[in-house]
C-alpha cells in the first residue's frame, strides 16, 4: 500500500473532483513551463507523476498541471492544480513522489517575457520538497542551469517548378515519392546545433485546393492537379512544406517550402 503524503492527498482531491478547476486558464497557451513574472509563479502545464522507481502511482492521474509560487526563497505549491487523465506527447516535466520527498524536474523552463533576449533562453531546474503531514508544501532549488538554445537552420535547396507542363504535365501524379524526396532534401540541408528530439515532417500544402485525390496505395495518397483548372488559375501555387518541430521544447523551429509548383496551363 502506497503511503498517502500531503502532496498526494492534495493531488487525490483534485483527481476525484477535476471540475473544481475547470474554469482555470492560467496554463492556456503555455507550450512549456513558464515563470509568470507578475504573479511570481512557476506555471507548469504538465508534469508526469511517478513514484521513486519511475512507475505511475495507482489511484492518481498520470500527470498534473501545477503552480509553484515564489514566496521568500521557496516555491510553494498553490492552487489551481489540474489533473490530466491522459499524458499528452507535449508533456515535458516530471514530478517524482517517494515517501515524503517530492522532486520536480524540467529541462525546458522559460521566463514569461516578450523580450527578444529570452526567446531562446531555457532553464534546467530540479526542485525538492520534504512533504509535511499538514501545511504548505514548499520546494527548494536543487539545481538551476541556464542555456542559450541555438535554433536549427536550413541552407538546402528550394525547388520552384511548374505544374501543367512537362515534366509535371496535367496527368502527373503527386504522391509519397515526392514527399520522401523532400524529406531527404530537408535532412541534407538542415543544420542542428543542439542534440535533441527534432521531428521532421513533409506534406503537401494546398490552401487553394488545386489538387484532387485520384487514388491511394496503402497509406500513399495520390493527387493530380484538378481537371477543372484552366489558364485563369495560372500563377496559383501549391507546395510540399517540410517542418522541423522540437519535441524537447514543444516549438516549431522551421517551415521550408522544399518544392513549390506554380500552375502553368496553356
Amino acid at each position: 500500500m502506497y503511503k498517502t503524503t500531503g502532496l498526494l492527498a492534495a493531488l487525490l482531491v483534485t483527481f476525484s473532483a477535476p471540475s473544481a478547476f475547470s474554469q482555470s486558464d492560467v496554463w492556456d497557451g503555455l507550450a512549456r513551463t513558464t515563470f509568470d513574472i507578475p504573479a511570481a509563479t512557476l506555471r507548469i502545464p504538465c508534469a508526469v507523476l511517478e513514484d521513486g522507481t519511475g512507475m505511475a502511482i495507482p489511484g492518481f492521474a498520470p500527470a498534473f498541471a501545477l503552480n509553484l509560487q515564489l514566496i521568500g526563497d521557496v516555491l510553494r505549491l498553490v492552487e489551481p492544480i489540474q489533473a490530466i487523465e491522459e499524458i499528452p506527447e507535449s508533456c515535458l516535466d516530471t514530478l517524482v513522489v517517494d515517501g515524503n520527498i517530492a522532486i520536480y524536474s524540467t529541462d525546458s523552463a522559460e521566463l514569461g517575457s516578450d523580450e527578444a533576449v529570452n526567446t531562446n533562453r531555457f532553464y534546467t531546474i530540479e526542485l525538492q520538497a520534504t512533504i509535511p503531514p499538514e501545511g504548505p508544501i514548499d520546494f527548494t532549488v536543487l539545481t538551476a542551469q541556464e542555456r542559450l538554445y541555438l535554433r536549427p537552420t536550413y541552407e538546402g535547396s528550394n525547388f520552384e517548378l511548374r505544374a501543367g507542363i512537362a515534366p509535371y504535365s496535367r496527368d502527373f501524379v503527386y504522391d509519397d515519392a515526392l514527399l520522401e524526396l523532400a524529406y531527404k532534401e530537408m535532412l541534407d540541408g538542415i543544420t542542428v546545433f543542439e542534440a535533441g528530439n527534432l521531428e521532421i515532417q513533409c506534406d503537401f500544402d494546398d490552401p487553394q485546393a488545386l489538387l484532387e485525390v485520384v487514388g491511394s496505395v496503402g497509406d500513399n495518397t495520390q493527387y493530380r492537379i484538378k481537371s477543372s483548372l484552366t489558364a485563369t488559375d495560372n500563377n496559383k501555387i501549391f507546395s510540399i512544406n517540410c517542418t522541423a518541430f522540437n519535441r524537447d521544447i514543444n516549438r516549431l523551429e522551421l517551415t521550408v517550402p522544399s518544392f513549390e509548383w506554380t500552375i502553368t496551363l496553356p
